[in-house]
């Protein structure tokens, strides 16, 4: 029931259009109060909440369970806040989060203002270094460790969630959302798809040359698995964007 209840209010978060989408500085206003919740949530051990804050549903837990439960249902919103703030540089930008679909939740979709879509997902796996394995069709997650050799280790979660995003992203252009514009042509237009490294994950320079791209002004991994997807750090987000022409 604890887990039902939970679930529920979590995807009464996502856009469904029903409403008018939430954007840019009203978007981030929404998410760092449920970010608030969220803090306020582990300092009280999964209790405490105040005046402002989104509320967030009792986990059913006690002392540090609740607070650890808190801490990682908190990380997808940590990265949400962090990555919209830095969107919001960009003059003319549009950007709606958790945007959900007939198959599955895009995490973010951007507009620039030359009309480009793009699609994120965002994605961390602490001091890891991600690296694509063109034999094993996998990720794999490589960190390091003081004085042994880096751990290694496969990273299936990251393969997902490209694969849905391509699934929500096909969706979105097959249900002719008006976010992607409101002419034909727009609607039609490719939408490019992209895992974002946040926090402290990167990708591993030792990843096979050629599957680096230059894309906007920047160079980014890009795999295939099922579909193209680009791989890259928040830190290159800006330069990804940025482009003088359609990519």
């Amino acid at each position: 029931m604890i887990v039902n209840n939970y679930i529920s209010w979590l995807e009464s978060l996502f856009q469904t259009g029903e409403k008018p989408y939430l954007q840019n500085w009203e978007a981030l206003d929404s998410v760092e109060k449920e970010q608030a919740g969220y803090n306020a949530g582990i300092i009280g051990a999964g209790t405490a909440m105040f005046a402002g804050a989104a509320t967030i549903p009792p986990l059913g837990l006690a002392g540090g369970a609740a607070t650890l439960a808190t801490i990682e249902l908190s990380k997808p919103v940590d990265r949400l806040v962090s990555v919209i703030r830095q969107l919001l540089e960009i003059e003319g930008i549009t950007v709606t989060p958790r945007v959900k679909t007939n198959e599955g939740t895009i995490d973010l979709l951007v507009k620039m203002p030359d009309r480009r879509c793009f699609a994120f997902a965002l994605r961390s796996k602490g001091e890891s270094r991600v690296k694509w394995r063109e034999e094993e069709q996998e990720f794999f997650a490589v960190t390091p460790r003081k004085g042994k050799t880096a751990r290694v280790k496969k990273y299936a979660d990251l393969v997902k969630s490209g694969q849905a995003l391509n699934r929500a992203t096909l969706s979105l252009k097959k249900e002719k959302n008006y976010l992607l514009g409101e002419s034909r042509t727009e609607r039609n237009a490719p939408i490019t798809k992209a895992i974002v490294l946040t926090s402290k994950t990167t990708v591993d320079p030792s990843n096979d040359p050629d599957l680096f791209v230059d894309f906007g002004l920047t160079n980014v991994l890009r795999v295939y698995a099922g579909a193209n997807i680009h791989v890259l750090e928040q830190s290159k987000m800006i330069d990804f964007l940025t482009s003088a022409k359609k990519m």
